[in-house]
């Protein structure tokens, strides 16, 4: 016997209206409040292109590193380079970090299943600090591992929270960690593991345990830093980009107008199709400071259902938008480049790295920018 009505298990993207004061900066129309010291922007209209197209990116293949042989990766949750531009792959599969030259030629990897100090449950995103030293969050653990440039052993610590999912190194040398299980909040820790006292809050609709409604009624932020020290958090729902200063806490939020709206899932009733969905996320910084964040809506078709009575879905219709900001958070344009898989980091090049998961494979682009086309 199936349930009156059924959790979508994803975020649903409905209608986002934008309105008030209208400023002109070329194409560029938007609002901009000040609230409590907060810069607000709600954007309508793209700078670099009118809104009811898309903008020319062009994103040239520049390096693949194929995960097969014994290189073999297949569950990649996090991407990173070192200041030698030394590639780092986490797979949570085989629970190791794999380390390939900038040229794609794999070198080395450290991991394997357990819980000891050169072991994983899950690693799931990485980052290097100022001495090429690899910081590895893995979230079944709960805990960051520490290794050398070499992948020796240097330190572990426990993070203290459940399931932290991201981590990232701020202008001081501190690590910072997202964790989806502590209302979305993200801590600040010292470079050994000590706590400090503050955090950065993407305010983010608490994550509720208990029910299999709230299990999957979170936002699983993306988060990122730009050169300047500044956090850049994205939501999967609603879509607002807040950036926050290092020192004074949040400085500005935005977002752009779009076709649908970014609200927590929806239920359906038996026997009618699922509401369509989309996430927000896929978050990328570039040297320049120019933000980038990906959109996807999708259509879902019920296919069956599962032997525990959950219905099976299926994708009906699929799209994806990477929209771009300047580092102030004016909606410069959106495109829809010709590429497969996710963005999960950009290097100090500008170089932005996907991971193509049902081709077992990483692919580093070039990214050409309208103004670089012309």
């Amino acid at each position: 016997m199936l349930n009156a009505k059924w959790p979508a298990f994803v975020v649903v993207l409905l209608v986002f209206a934008g309105c008030g004061e209208t400023r002109d900066d070329g194409y560029w129309q938007g609002r901009i409040d000040v609230i409590s010291g907060v810069t607000r922007i709600m954007n309508e209209v793209p700078i670099l292109h009118p809104a009811d197209s898309t903008a020319e990116l062009s994103l040239n293949e520049d390096l693949v590193l194929d995960g097969s042989g014994e290189q073999k990766f297949s569950s990649v949750f996090g991407i990173t380079t070192d200041r030698n531009d030394n590639i780092f792959v986490a797979d949570a599969e085989s629970k190791r970090i794999l380390k390939f030259s900038p040229e794609g030629r794999y070198l080395a990897s450290v991991g394997s299943e357990g819980v000891g100090p050169l072991q994983f449950r899950n690693p799931v995103d990485m980052v290097v600090d100022a001495e090429n030293k690899l910081y590895v969050v893995d979230s079944e653990l709960n805990r960051v591992s520490v290794f050398n440039p070499d992948l020796s052993y240097s330190d572990i610590w426990p993070t203290h929270y459940i399931k932290p999912r991201r981590i990232r190194i701020d202008a001081e040398g501190n690590v910072l960690l997202f964790v989806i299980t502590q209302y979305d909040l993200i801590y600040k820790f010292k470079p050994n593991g000590d706590p400090i006292n503050s955090f950065y809050d993407p305010k983010e609709a608490p994550r509720r345990m208990g029910s299999l409604d709230n299990l999957v009624n979170y936002s699983d932020a993306a988060m990122e830093l730009t050169n300047e020290g500044y956090v850049v958090v994205s939501a999967r729902h609603p879509y607002w980009i807040r950036k926050f200063d290092r020192v004074n806490g949040l400085q500005a939020e935005f977002n752009r107008k779009t076709t649908f709206d970014v609200v927590p899932f929806k239920e359906w009733e038996p026997g009618y199709s699922p509401p369509p969905v989309g996430i927000s996320g896929g978050l990328a910084v570039f040297p320049d400071g120019r933000i980038m964040n990906v959109v996807q809506y999708q259509e879902l078709e019920q296919v069956g259902v599962s032997p525990e009575g959950l219905p099976q879905v299926k994708i009906s219709r699929h799209e994806r938008w990477y929209d771009f900001f300047t580092p102030e958070g004016k909606w410069e344009m959106s495109a829809q480049p010709d590429v497969n898989g996710f963005p999960m980091h950009v290097d100090r090049h500008g170089r932005i790295y996907f991971a193509e998961l049902e081709k077992n494979r990483i692919v580093r682009y070039e990214v050409v920018f309208p103004e670089e086309l012309n």
